[in-house]
């Protein structure tokens, strides 16, 4: 897997955005110990957005993206919870442990609300 730079020029807003809002959630660019955060969902859900500890960190499709830094979770319990209207939101703790697995994968079925 090759690594992303964060600093190219066309990238350096949205990425510096990212990167103060994962510091807030207690989250980074994939560097260190810890664990990366994937979210999944079905396609039509890409646009669900992601919270992390209580924090927006994005959305599912945005985090995907090849040219976005990964997210990293730092050693510890966090809550992880994706949201999209007319949905019913899921919510799951996840413990991420230092030298564990390298990768915490959320397979987030986003159901219909039939309200």
């Amino acid at each position: 897997m090759r690594s992303r730079s964060v600093c190219s020029e066309r990238l350096w807003p949205a990425a510096s955005v990212l990167v103060a809002v994962l510091a807030v959630a207690g989250c980074r660019p994939a560097t260190g110990p810890g664990a990366t955060l994937q979210v999944t969902t079905a396609p039509e859900d890409g646009d669900a957005d992601v919270y992390i500890d209580g924090n927006y960190v994005g959305r599912v499709a945005d985090l995907a993206r090849e040219d976005m830094p990964k997210l990293q979770l730092a050693p510890g319990s966090h809550r992880v919870e994706v949201r999209k209207p007319g949905r019913f939101p899921v919510q799951r703790t996840v413990r991420v442990v230092a030298g564990g697995p390298a990768t915490v994968t959320l397979d987030a079925e986003l159901l219909e609300d039939p309200q």
